[in-house]
């Protein structure tokens, strides 16, 4: 499910050509109380690895036992897209996660949304 919301939140930032330093998570109890939790990035991004796994490190924060009825991702701190997602000297592996993203960005734009995405977005089925 978080990956999910990750995806939708940066394809809406890739469409409308920004980035955003401060990844926001939003977490509403089973009793309806509201939590909602910040990160802030050094650079600005608008990848859904990035923005996932930064919402995931906070719910792993959060999760304590807690029910949640409610989840949310969203950017925040929101600047043009120039200058977002700089290649990183320290992990190899994020620059290949992004080259990967925008490949299939570039197969989505040609054959439509559902044409491509990763083993984390397929649904669970139910037994």
């Amino acid at each position: 499910m978080l990956w999910r919301q990750a995806e939708r939140v940066s394809a809406r930032a890739k469409a409308k050509g920004l980035a955003g330093k401060t990844i926001v998570l939003k977490l509403k109890t089973a009793d309806f109380r509201l939590r909602t939790r910040s990160a802030s990035l050094d650079a600005p991004t608008q990848l859904a690895d990035r923005i996932f796994r930064t919402a995931q490190a906070a719910l792993k924060r959060e999760a304590n036992g807690t029910r949640f009825r409610l989840l949310g991702v969203g950017l925040s701190n929101l600047m043009p897209a120039d200058g977002a997602d700089p290649q990183s000297l320290i992990d190899v592996q994020s620059d290949k996660r992004a080259a990967a993203e925008r490949a299939m960005d570039r197969i989505r734009a040609k054959y439509g949304g559902e044409a491509v995405g990763t083993g984390r977005a397929f649904k669970k089925p139910r037994i």
